[in-house]
């Protein structure tokens, strides 16, 4: 489920866009211009008798009929990486970021 160097996200050299893991595990290029939002949050999922929640990036584009997903327990070793650099793609790219608890 993860791209060719073991990571679910990269932000390009030119810092214009980047390249996701989408939620059908495919890749995804999405260029800085079709990113409406990106979210940090929480993720509750309900397994049968238990909740297990997960921290999020979420990330909104034109095209797409669901937000992209990135979930920490899908790669807890890149998780806060990932986070520092979409928060400094969207801060470059003037793109809308919310963070919430």
């Amino acid at each position: 489920m993860t791209m060719g160097n073991n990571r679910l996200m990269e932000c390009n050299r030119d810092w214009t866009g980047i390249t996701v893991v989408g939620n059908k595990g495919k890749p995804v290029f999405l260029n800085y211009n079709q990113i409406k939002e990106i979210r940090f949050g929480y993720y509750t999922e309900s397994k049968l008798f238990s909740k297990k929640t997960s921290e999020k990036i979420e990330i909104c584009a034109e095209g797409l009929n669901a937000p992209i997903l990135l979930l920490k327990q899908m790669d807890q070793k890149h998780f806060d990486q990932y986070k520092q650099e979409i928060a400094k793609f969207a801060r470059d790219n003037k793109i809308k970021l919310v963070e919430f608890d």
